[in-house]
């Protein structure tokens, strides 16, 4: 017997046998004994049970060390590679005879201890032990450690936290940053004094001592450079025992400079009520009277005597309800409704009619130590004119031009005009094409003088009888009356585009105007306001799409556009209401030409009649009136819908790409829409591929980057469509989180003809490829750009030579027939390649 075990002397060989195998049938752990020839001699339940290994392989005796490791092999137990040499090689390593002790975690996500040992007598014993539960909590444990550390490292605070024998164990950047302490100056178990050294500490500070005995504490540390730190302290406690302490430094700086400001504020204040032109009393926080000036008492005809230091408010009331100055009423039932207004300590604005018909404007406002401020304004006089002033409030405040409600009711009249005297009048709507961009960038201010700027420009260039209106926002009206014939309108609106296209120089600021306009006139485009101002804009908005920075005259064929777009619109959103859309797919194809890899899926619109609309008719339309969203989740979901069908007919490793545009990507509740899709369709997020355009990313790089990062932490695959038709910038490129190029079709179509676009497809997937990237060649025809693609490492075809886009069902059985033969030929290749046949 073994010297490391101690047995009855009586027992006998075979009674230590069978205890043998009742001791290994008991053990908690796997265990197996191999000869020196890497037979097995023993093995226990357990072990066949935690490797899951077939009863079959111990019908005809027991199995060798190799029959187990092939059959480990071949389930993938060691990891993606050829089981055969996966066998040799650990056969190899068996011979070595070697003590060993590994962990392996098995596809099941089981995780097993190793454990082998030489035998005296050649062969070895190895034990498995089911260390799953350990393994799980001490990657729980790593993954909650991970999670603390990130939650302390974006706190906005500097962090500090010492165990008990004060040494440092947590710190954050922002500790760093806030102390202004050398990152290689710190480092696990530095000391709390060393931390301090770094800080000038004065020892007799009792701040400093607090520190160094673990003594809560809180205050303020003005820094060297003019920062100021509120520092709080708190002694970690287990128990009855002090285990740590942490420390957080928050920057106050910008708070200290607030409450300075908001003293300055209250003194000014004070000052502004000193000379505030009009009545001006001040009463403190019990409504006693603390301070008036003659005006208040002018205003209010008071005698002298109620105007005594620190006279109550209740006395004003009463001495104001006597005099009828609130309405007729019981007096002690005015002054007690007048006192619980007052107690509200609220601010208010009021007018006060006096009995002698002067008019008061009224306004209180509480002061922060309870005191409270009124201010009283004589405005009858502006009372009297406000009916006046009112009439007289034609003009735009801003430019000084006639305003909406001037413009609508002078263009009224020009029409009874040009109506009853047969005249021709004409009216152009101007609309500014950058100012959004301006106000954007230069701030509201610069954009009001570029307006102002504008309107001048348009009252210089219109003839002397002209009107020029500001509708609002950025665009105007000019109304020529009696205008003889085109030639001259158009003379006109040359003249006005010419001043407009000048440069505005505001201040140090250089900026372009530019504007689109639409001409109609009266008679002939419109016989009353509506229809000429609709007539004008539809025309602009011609103008608008056709480039920019022109004048385009109305026809009737706009008018049918514009019918035309408002009937689609109305179409769309109808189709948006009723889901009246269909998904088209179209087969990806892979690098050999012979597997389906993926699906494109395309929308269309189906109408009653049942005509489908292709996306290029309508997906422009969508984004503008605010439908693009709501279209995109439903092409998202049923892509999801329609693979995850797929899959459970026996199609696994098929991948949906799904397009976004500009709009979705802005939308912040994307990720979340993404992964609801991929969740209750019950699909990997690798399975998913969103392409967007090479325009869509480049609109703003930044803000792609950072959008398709959230996006591509998710595990969904990006690509890259139209890649080579925008303006790509390699600096953004680089960094955009992408996985595929979509190389445009546009390139693809002619390569075989043009020297150009070979050219571009060699350099763009040569691109590709350093960048990481896999390509897409879209609008593949033929099979010479097929080749001609696969020569230059294209990873993806998809195209017409392969498949049209297709319904689902058609799309299906066209990617199972290719599925079916392609194994039916692989099936081939293997029974040739069997020697035995």
């Amino acid at each position: 017997m073994s010297s490391g075990g101690r047995f009855s002397p009586s027992l006998v060989a075979g009674d230590a046998m069978g205890m043998y195998q009742a001791m290994l049938d008991h053990l908690p752990v796997g265990v197996v004994l191999f000869d020196r020839d890497l037979r097995v001699i023993a093995i226990n339940q357990r072990l066949i049970d935690l490797l899951m290994l077939p009863q079959i392989m111990f019908e005809h005796g027991l199995p060798t060390l190799g029959d187990i490791t092939r059959f480990n092999a071949s389930r993938g137990e060691y990891g993606p590679g050829d089981p055969d040499q996966q066998t040799r090689d650990r056969l190899e390593q068996a011979h070595n005879g070697l003590a060993h002790r590994y962990e392996r975690i098995r596809p099941n996500g089981q995780a097993l201890e190793i454990i082998g040992s030489p035998l005296p007598q050649g062969g070895f014993i190895t034990i498995y032990n089911d260390i799953t539960e350990s393994y799980r909590a001490k990657q729980a444990l790593s993954e909650q450690a991970l999670y603390l550390s990130s939650v302390v490292e974006h706190l906005p605070q500097g962090i500090s936290v010492f165990d008990e024998h004060h040494r440092l164990k947590v710190w954050n950047a922002n500790l760093l940053e806030m102390l202004q302490i050398p990152a290689a100056s710190l480092s696990p178990d530095t000391t709390l004094d060393a931390l301090l050294s770094h800080l000038n500490p004065d020892p007799s500070d009792d701040a400093q001592r607090q520190a160094l005995q673990f003594q809560p504490h809180r205050f303020e540390r003005l820094r060297r450079n003019g920062r100021t730190h509120l520092v709080e302290g708190r002694p970690m406690v287990s128990g009855e025992r002090t285990v740590g302490f942490v420390t957080s430094y928050t920057d106050i700086t910008e708070q200290k400079a607030s409450q300075e400001e908001f003293r300055q504020q209250n003194i000014l204040f004070q000052t502004l009520v000193d000379n505030v032109p009009g009545g001006v009393t001040l009463f403190g926080p019990q409504l006693e009277l603390l301070a008036y000036n003659q005006e208040f008492a002018r205003l209010l005809e008071l005698p002298a005597e109620l105007l005594a230091h620190k006279t109550p408010l209740e006395s004003f009331f009463r001495f104001g309800a006597a005099r009828g100055e609130f309405g007729s009423g019981d007096i002690e039932t005015v002054v007690e409704r007048l006192m619980t207004r007052a107690r509200q300590h609220k601010a208010h604005k009021t007018k006060r009619t006096r009995p002698n018909g002067s008019i008061l404007d009224i306004r209180g406002t509480p002061l922060p130590d309870g005191c409270f401020v009124t201010i009283y304004t004589d405005v009858t006089e502006q009372h009297h004119n406000a009916a006046a002033i009112e009439r007289l409030a034609h003009s735009d405040i801003l430019t000084g031009l006639a305003n909406r409600y001037a413009l609508e009711a002078r263009l009224d009249q020009l029409v009874s005009n040009a109506r009853r005297n047969k005249q021709q009048l004409t009216v152009m709507l101007l609309d500014l094409d950058n100012f959004k961009s301006i106000n954007d960038t230069k701030g509201h201010g610069m954009g009001d003088q570029f307006l102002c700027e504008v309107a001048q420009r348009l009252s210089t260039a219109a003839r002397a009888d002209d009107i020029v209106a500001r509708l609002g926002g950025d665009e105007f009206v000019i109304i020529l009356a009696d205008m003889p014939c085109s030639q001259e309108t158009s003379d006109i609106a040359a003249r006005i585009m010419l001043a407009l296209n000048q440069p505005v120089t505001i201040g140090k600021n250089l900026l372009r105007a530019s504007a689109s306009m639409g001409i109609c006139f009266y008679p002939q485009d419109g016989a009353d306001r509506g229809a000429l101002m609709q007539s004008a804009d539809i025309a602009m908005y011609h103008a608008k799409k056709s480039g920019k920075g022109m004048f385009h005259f109305f026809n009737a064929d706009m008018m049918r556009a514009a019918e035309h777009r408002l009937a689609m619109e109305h179409a769309l959103r109808e189709a948006v209401q009723q889901k009246q859309f269909v998904l088209h797919f179209q087969p990806q194809i892979d690098a050999l030409g012979k597997q389906v890899s993926g699906v494109e899926a395309l929308i269309r619109w189906v109408s009653p009649s049942g005509e489908l609309t292709p996306p290029e008719e309508f997906i422009a339309l969508a984004e503008e009136i605010g439908l693009i969203n709501e279209i995109g989740e439903w092409v998202l979901n049923n892509a999801c819908q329609t693979l995850a069908r797929w899959r459970q007919k026996g199609l696994p490793d098929l991948t949906m790409a799904v397009n976004l545009s500009a709009i979705q990507l802005r939308n912040a509740d994307l990720p979340q829409i993404i992964v609801n899709a991929l969740k209750e369709n019950d699909l990997p997020a690798n399975a998913l591929t969103l392409e967007i355009t090479e325009s869509v990313a480049m609109q703003d790089p930044l803000a792609s980057i950072q959008r398709l990062g959230v996006i591509r932490d998710l595990g969904v695959q990006l690509a890259m469509d139209d890649f080579g038709t925008g303006y790509s910038s390699l600096a953004y490129l680089k960094r955009l989180p992408l996985d595929y190029l979509k190389l445009d079709r546009t390139f693809v179509q002619d390569l075989e003809t043009d020297s150009n676009d070979a050219t571009i497809c060699m350099a763009s997937i040569g691109l590709a490829h350093d960048l990481g990237l896999m390509v897409v060649a879209e609008g593949v025809e033929t099979r010479g750009q097929h080749y001609y693609l696969a020569n230059l490492g294209c990873n993806v075809y998809q195209g017409y030579y392969y498949s049209r886009p297709m319904p689902e069902a058609q799309a299906y059985d066209w990617i199972r027939a290719r599925f079916d033969k392609l194994l039916e030929s692989q099936a081939l290749l293997t029974t040739s390649a069997d020697p035995r046949n």
